[in-house]
């Protein structure tokens, strides 16, 4: 459950929204309390869905690490205890879409209530992915780096351009293993082959760093 944001009349907390089945920012419309219960009247500020819960809620301040090309930074949220978080899931923190890479508790682990969590390990989504591309020509290995959106498509049946420079894609090794087809935030680094040039390719110049 994420603390206030924007106004400060507004209280914003984190949910998982029943519409949206991410954990997304809500804003309070009405909140009653009694000694034991609350309910909230709440409105998902992703998708606009209105709806209302009772619960006994307690609540724990939890740290995020935030990995954003290779640097990170430190959050601390509150949310509910006895929501279930897993890995692979994405929250929302200040409008930042964060998709869950580890799980910390006594040790690390797949999926956790938020009671036991000690540490929660994500990666941004709300920004370009970084790709590393290795391209060896048989004597030497040259690296470039482009900076695509995290949905974009890399597949060995394409040529690719780089500046001045083509190749071919040989094998993309992933979070799971390797592929021959994959969207860029699943990727950790290409491995290609320069090919000659192609009047059919996909440039890559424009996502240079």
């Amino acid at each position: 459950m994420d603390g206030k944001m924007g106004d400060e009349s507004e209280e914003i907390l984190s949910f998982q929204c029943p519409l949206c089945g991410d954990i997304t920012p809500h804003r309070v419309i009405k909140r009653q309390e009694s000694k034991r219960h609350i309910k909230l009247k709440v409105k998902c500020l992703d998708c606009g869905y209105i709806w209302e819960m009772e619960r006994t809620i307690k609540l724990k301040d939890v740290k995020v690490i935030i990995s954003r090309y290779g640097k990170s930074e430190k959050k601390v949220i509150q949310m509910p205890i006895e929501e279930v978080l897993k890995v692979g899931d994405v929250i929302n923190i200040e409008g930042e879409d964060l998709e869950i890479t580890s799980i910390e508790g006594k040790r690390r682990i797949h999926s956790l209530k938020v009671g036991d969590i000690g540490t929660i390990w994500t990666k941004s989504l709300s920004i370009p992915k970084k790709v590393g591309i290795s391209i060896n020509d048989g004597r030497k290995t040259y690296s470039v780096n482009v900076l695509v959106p995290q949905d974009y498509v890399f597949d060995s049946r394409y040529i690719y351009r780089v500046g001045e420079g083509f190749f071919k894609i040989k094998m993309i090794k992933t979070e799971k293993g390797t592929s021959k087809r994959e969207i860029a935030r699943n990727i950790k680094r290409i491995y290609a082959q320069p090919t000659k040039p192609f009047k059919n390719y996909v440039d890559l110049t424009e996502y240079l760093l």
